[in-house]
């Protein structure tokens, strides 16, 4: 399916076992990291479950969550499901991280959000909670924030998302099923862009006992994906988040391109042995469906597989591949394959989604990462009559010639929907201009959570050197203004100097202007910047060229002056350090720059569970 406007991915956040970012992850990757662990003793007593010794892919701390941050209640948390609760922190970062959140933009969003999940493990502990307690505490939004379809709501009422909306559930498949929702939404112009996600919390044991009685998982240590040994998987859990995008906006809105979706298609086996039981032929023919648009196989040099290491199921999936991807179209060259779920469990609903994270990542940093535990090729794959390898060991992915590279990711589904998706690297960044004045912008909801953030990017300017144009650009342009704000300066080579921090909360709505020659003067530029409303006013004190006041204060005690001798950029940034709401597109316009991946929001998490 190629047909529509061409479509990009521009925002990635993920919280997954051993791994809270896109760095920690893609580090876990290439040092060929399991994360899988026999559960903890801290989710044997949140479970309630003092005998689960399961070995999984666990994350920590599902109990905690910034609720002030959301507007969320404390007791409302607490009955909330804990993958609602992650899956709002983690869509914050991915629409920041796509600059969706502009300084001075609230208007509403042509954007969709499709949310991936299948079970709630949480559900029945606060149905014991009821059966225990009754259900006079039981907060009024309890049943709202129990359901599947709220998570995606949720995000939709934060961020003013009028696309359409919903949670999508094909099981194994469910995160690539929503993207591929997502991305039909908006080849069919029902939106711009999409917000997909997709979770799995183990709140409680019976998600893997079900499973063990399934006969889902291994009866190993770990997963041995493509191998003779391999009987199942290892369950694992977290969270992936990513925004799409058309690709004509993400250009002009200066986005940074993770990848672009050169194909997709998705379909369901029909009738099979039983409903758990894999269909070859549905599994061959979406991924017939996906190149015969005209997605070019001989271009793809890496698959991420869906790869659950079962000694049928592997070979069937491999066999699927091989009917398009025919050794004697690639002569010589070899394509790469691999399953993360050799790093960190099955995911179920958000499987999908932390194999798209694996393959984004390898795209961008041009390297392929090791599928782990494999002994022994599994003799049914007959991989000598394919051009696949098994990706082993950390090896380079280098270009060939001028062209970007490709990969691919399949994704399937107990029930039998099959998903199977192309993705192209991105465009490579934009330098920005040459800043007169290097000023980087900082804003949090709260005192401590600015401090956290300005050491985060200090540590990250140390890091890594960004752009510093990209960087004031995602600041200062690319983040919502909140109440508590401070300005630095960027100095060479990756330093911050001359930090300064408003000491009060404050957001001004409203400039007023003492009229003398020097605002005059500058007037015009002044009506360009503010976003608040701006009159003139006799009221401003002194000989000062500007005076702020918060309401409808005419000056007075909060009134404040502003050097009518400061560059223009500078001026901006004294007025947003002072609580104004600046339109920093007259600094950093359209086209002029990329966004840069900053470090996530320092959310003051605490617990929220529920206690018997």
């Amino acid at each position: 399916m190629t047909t529509g406007p061409a479509i990009v991915i521009t925002g990635l956040s993920l919280r997954l076992p051993g791994a809270t970012d896109q760095g920690e992850f893609w580090q876990l990757l290439v040092d060929g990291v399991d994360r899988t662990r026999t559960v903890s003793e801290k989710r044997r007593l949140l479970a309630r479950a003092p005998a689960w010794d399961d070995t999984i892919g666990e994350i920590d701390d599902i109990d905690l969550f910034d609720a002030e941050f959301f507007g969320i209640e404390d007791d409302e948390a607490r009955f909330m499901d804990p993958q609602q609760r992650i899956v709002q922190e983690l869509a914050y970062d991915a629409v920041c991280d796509a600059g969706l959140l502009e300084s001075a933009g609230s208007d509403a969003r042509r954007y969709s959000v499709y949310m991936a999940m299948t079970t709630n493990a949480y559900y029945p502990l606060v149905c014991r909670y009821m059966d225990e307690h009754g259900s006079g505490d039981v907060h009024p939004r309890t049943i709202m924030n129990s359901i599947n379809g709220a998570l995606a709501a949720r995000v939709s009422h934060q961020y003013n998302l009028t696309g359409p909306v919903m949670a999508v559930d094909t099981a194994c498949s469910s995160f690539l099923t929503a993207m591929a929702l997502a991305a039909g939404s908006i080849r069919n112009e029902e939106c711009e862009g999409a917000v997909v996600g997709g979770v799995n919390l183990l709140s409680g044991a019976y998600s893997t006992m079900l499973c063990n009685a399934g006969g889902i998982t291994t009866s190993h240590a770990f997963t041995r994906v493509f191998d003779e040994a391999a009987d199942g998987t290892l369950i694992g859990e977290g969270a992936v988040v990513v925004v799409l995008e058309r690709e004509d906006v993400a250009i002009r809105r200066n986005r940074k391109i993770y990848g672009r979706i050169e194909g997709f298609a998705i379909n369901n086996d029909g009738s099979s042995l039983n409903i758990m039981a894999p269909n070859p032929r549905g599994q061959a023919n979406v991924i017939r469906d996906c190149y015969a648009g005209g997605v070019d196989h001989t271009r793809i040099r890496y698959i991420e597989t869906h790869g659950t290491g079962t000694r049928i199921g592997d070979p069937i999936e491999l066999n699927a591949l091989s009917q398009v991807y025919k050794k004697e179209d690639f002569g010589d060259a070899r394509v790469g394959i691999g399953s993360v779920k050799t790093n960190i469990g099955h995911l179920l609903s958000a499987a999908g989604g932390a194999g798209l994270a694996k393959l984004l990542l390898s795209l961008r940093h041009g390297q392929m990462v090791p599928s782990l535990h494999l002994e022994t090729v599994n003799p049914l794959l007959q991989l000598e009559r394919t051009p696949f390898d098994v990706v082993t060991e950390p090896r380079p992915w280098a270009r060939e010639g001028d062209q970007p590279r490709v990969g691919a990711i399949t994704s399937l589904g107990l029930g039998g929907t099959n998903v199977h998706f192309v993705i192209e690297e991105g465009a490579p960044e934009l330098t920005g201009t040459e800043l007169p004045v290097p000023l980087l912008c900082f804003s949090a909801k709260s005192q401590e959570a600015l401090h956290r953030m300005v050491e985060s990017v200090r540590r990250y300017v140390a890091e890594e050197e960004p752009d510093p144009y990209n960087l004031a650009m995602t600041l200062a342009r690319f983040r919502p203004a909140y109440g508590w704000r401070a300005t630095a300066r960027l100095d060479p080579p990756g330093t911050l100097s001359d930090l300064r921090v408003n000491d009060e909360e404050r957001a001004v709505r409203r400039v007023l202007l003492r009229q003398t020659p020097a605002t005059l003067a500058r007037e015009a530029f002044l009506r360009e910047v503010l976003a608040g409303k701006v009159r003139p006013s006799d009221a401003a004190p002194g000989r000062a060229e500007l005076a702020v006041s918060v309401g409808d204060d005419d000056g007075g005690p909060q009134a404040f002056a502003v050097d009518p001798g400061l560059p223009e950029i500078e001026t901006a940034a004294e007025l947003f350090l002072r609580g104004c709401l600046v339109r920093w597109d007259r600094f950093f316009p359209d086209g002029s720059g990329t966004l840069v991946t900053l470090p996530s929001y320092p959310f003051h998490s605490t617990p929220h569970w529920l206690k018997f």
